[in-house]
């Protein structure tokens, strides 16, 4: 469950409210995240500090404007918190985090979030990561409910603790319906996985079924086409038809007019010879 959270700025680390879980003692909560806190800021490079603005040249931010992230805190040695400045780590950077999960070494969870007025921060000791969502949307409605209560120009020029007292009863609320409600939040968070399953399964089917259907049209468009080319080679083949007798027609004619001509030419050489009576013929006979 979710045991302390706060809102800091974004420019310095300076916390700005804080709330602790009902019935669980602060210890050493506000000091340790103060030291998280400056790790982060000391990592961010802040060349303007108006309305807190982040301008980071920093080569590795270890929480860069507008992320998430989720850092251990080892449990070992003396001391609530012992040895954080050397033992914290970013959670799921580390390729034995499942064997360290399943033997108990990582005790408390720093879920952070940040934008460029303030970093919200919660501590847990959530083993299960899918808890783990469930915070960040506790943080993420901390900030929304901060934002809109506080605007930028206030955040930048406010104290320490400044808001501590208007605004820690609504963390606490907060704070309250998440830790009471998170088991329900988890299975309400795998029935949205499997809808948004289905939803994806229905938009590949959808597009499937557009597909065909475009192709449906493309076949009709090939049919279309496929008729038309059939109409044009049976008019061709009619007009060729056409053609054909036209040519041999000509080809008759020529030829018969030839004859008639090679007739004519003997029967005027004849007849120059014999006279057109063809009197030499009959005399003959």
């Amino acid at each position: 469950m979710i045991l302390y959270a706060l809102v800091a700025r974004s420019k310095d680390g300076t916390i700005l409210v804080e709330q602790t879980i009902a019935g669980v003692s602060g210890g050493n909560f506000p000091q340790i995240s103060i030291e998280v806190l400056q790790k982060v800021v000391s990592t961010s490079n802040y060349n303007s500090a108006v309305l807190g603005t982040l301008e980071s040249n920093a080569s590795d931010e270890m929480l860069p404007n507008g992320s998430r992230r989720t850092f251990v805190q080892r449990h070992g040695g003396a001391g609530f918190f012992s040895g954080m400045a050397t033992q914290w780590s970013y959670y799921g950077n580390s390729n034995n985090d499942d064997e360290e999960r399943g033997n108990g070494e990582l005790d408390y969870y720093f879920h952070m979030y940040r934008n460029e007025d303030v970093i919200t921060l919660c501590i847990s000791d959530d083993t299960d990561v899918r808890y783990h969502n469930v915070n960040y949307s506790f943080l993420d409605d901390v900030e929304k409910e901060f934002v809109k209560n506080y605007p930028a120009y206030k955040i930048t020029k406010a104290k320490a603790y400044e808001f501590d007292k208007k605004f820690k009863i609504t963390m606490g609320k907060l704070l309250h319906f998440y830790n009471e409600n998170r088991s329900k939040m988890v299975r309400q968070g795998k029935l949205a996985d499997y809808i948004q399953k289905v939803d994806d399964v229905k938009d590949i089917l959808g597009r499937n079924i557009t597909l065909v259907m475009e192709r449906g049209e493309s076949l009709d468009v090939l049919v279309q086409q496929t008729d038309d080319m059939l109409q044009d080679v049976q008019v061709f083949n009619k007009r060729s038809s056409q053609l054909k007798r036209k040519v041999q027609m000509e080809y008759y004619s020529y030829k018969l007019l030839a004859v008639a001509f090679v007739v004519l030419v003997l029967y005027l050489a004849v007849g120059s010879l014999c006279g057109y009576g063809m009197q030499c013929v009959w005399s003959s006979e």
